[in-house]
């Protein structure tokens, strides 16, 4: 891997779509952004990357803060009080002047009327606020969601580069195996490096098994089955698995044993096999 190559896989690019660089590290971003083409497209890849969850199911938090609208929330429950208690007091001075009776009832009345509002604007501003905080919190969720579908990703991303590196590797030969009648759909791929005898399995197309048994794949040496490890299929199956190595083989198989593994193969419940 190359120096340009390192850069990128070291998550900086990652990074600066988030906003998360500093501005050094955002002006020698863009200087290599500008030199290297490499670098440009990871940049334009991870900023679409973010868009699809984006568009996928994140909603944007609000433009204004929690601080703002609550102070909203304030100054519009103030207007209307404010409206309220103006009207109560014209209404207390016409009935002032249209009769002559005394001005404390009308004191009285004034006083149990500002009650009144005030234990309702505190009940209003009370359920305000909770309804704010249930909305923050929300937000919050959403974007942490948002931030893990990314993470997902991004380590979806990494565990693809890192099989290419492996495929790309001088001596590899991929080994298609095709599914037999027990699971016809099933399919997996051997990619074997006949200079480093190194042996890696594609069993993304595999049926999931259970907990009492694992598959063990097999190679085909002189006419015999060598055990060449044993492996699960279930949840993402991305990355490819490192299996035992072997300096030469005819053909590969998967069979499905007790957990484990077995000796010898069982014949009726082989899955795949490839012929190389």
């Amino acid at each position: 891997m190359n120096k340009i190559e390192a850069y990128i896989s070291s998550g900086v690019i990652e990074a600066f779509v988030l906003g998360q660089l500093s501005d050094a590290e955002t002006k020698e971003l863009l200087q290599y952004a500008e030199e290297h083409q490499e670098v440009r497209s990871a940049i334009d890849e991870a900023e679409e990357t973010l868009f699809a969850l984006g568009q996928k199911g994140s909603i944007a938090p609000p433009a204004q803060s929690k601080n703002a609208l609550f102070e909203e929330l304030v100054l519009q429950m103030e207007s209307s009080a404010s409206e309220e208690v103006k009207k109560d007091i014209s209404e207390s001075k016409i009935k002032k002047e249209a009769k002559s009776f005394s001005i404390y009832p009308f004191l009285s009345a004034a006083a149990s009327i500002v009650a009144v509002i005030g234990i309702a604007l505190s009940a209003y501003y009370y359920n305000q606020w909770q309804a704010t905080e249930n909305r923050l919190s929300n937000i919050i969720a959403q974007n942490q969601s948002m931030a893990q579908q990314y993470n997902v990703v991004k380590n979806q991303m990494d565990q693809y580069a890192e099989n290419i590196e492996i495929l790309r590797q001088p001596g590899i030969e991929t080994v298609p195996m095709n599914g037999l009648d027990i699971a016809p759909e099933a399919q997996a791929f051997v990619h074997w490096n006949k200079k480093t005898n190194e042996v890696f399995l594609n069993a993304k197309k595999m049926p999931s098994n259970d907990m009492d048994n694992q598959y063990q794949l097999w190679a085909i040496v002189d006419g015999a089955p060598v055990d060449m490890g044993v492996f699960d299929v279930a949840g993402d199956m991305t990355q490819l698995l490192k299996m035992k190595t072997t300096s030469k083989a005819s053909a590969f198989a998967v069979t499905l044993e007790p957990r484990g593994g077995s000796e010898n193969p069982t014949m009726e419940k082989m899955y795949v096999i490839g012929q190389i």
